[in-house]
């Protein structure tokens, strides 16, 4: 996901942002050049720096507990990013840090909170609703006035019809179909989706 928004971010052009490299908590990849940008170290080596972060994380959870992390090290402003191939309607508002990748459209008054991630060709409709830390993956499709709770997950593929609302830090797998209300901390699967798993983890497990 971090060569993801790399990409996007060259994207936008020379000017709005300038790249300065990769913080990844893996040791093993320290030094290491990833798309003509260095691997400077972990979360520590932006102790005291002034740089912006975009938090390039694609499971909700993951990306939750590394915001707080930077939290914990004084906090860093994060951009929101939106890849200039993506559609934005009018009423539209894409939260603090929150990613619209390549070709994703968001069509009209919908809201998007802080942190989230719109992948690749996915489609939110008129009067959605997402939450801080909400993900959905390529081309999934969300029809109009679909909520999602905090660190809700929606698979690649994955379709919502009209209305529903799926619950925070939940899960709905590939290419299911949602018709009903999917309940917080719970996966759902299939066509239509049915519960195959509940759990009491939020983003802290």
């Amino acid at each position: 996901m971090g060569q993801e928004v790399a990409d996007l971010v060259t994207s936008l052009g020379c000017g709005v942002w300038n790249l300065v490299g990769f913080v990844d908590d893996d040791p093993a990849l320290l030094g290491l050049d990833v798309l003509g940008l260095p691997v400077l170290g972990g979360v520590e080596w932006l102790s005291g720096r002034s740089v912006s972060v975009a938090v390039a994380l694609g499971t909700p959870a993951v990306r939750r507990r590394a915001w707080g992390a930077l939290e914990l090290i004084g906090g860093y402003p994060a951009p929101s990013l939106v890849h200039p191939s993506a559609h934005v309607g009018r009423g539209c508002s894409v939260g603090e840090g929150t990613v619209i990748a390549a070709h994703a459209v968001l069509t009209a008054d919908v809201i998007i909170g802080r942190l989230a991630i719109v992948n690749v060709g996915a489609t939110v409709s008129h009067n959605c609703r997402l939450a801080d830390f909400a993900t959905v993956a390529p081309g999934a499709h969300l029809a109009g006035n679909v909520h999602l709770g905090e660190g809700a997950e929606i698979g690649i593929g994955a379709s919502i019809v009209q209305g529903k609302k799926v619950g925070e830090w939940s899960v709905v797998g590939a290419g299911a179909v949602v018709i009903d209300d999917v309940e917080a901390n719970t996966t759902v699967v299939g066509c239509p989706a049915r519960v195959v798993a509940t759990r009491q983890l939020g983003w802290q497990q």
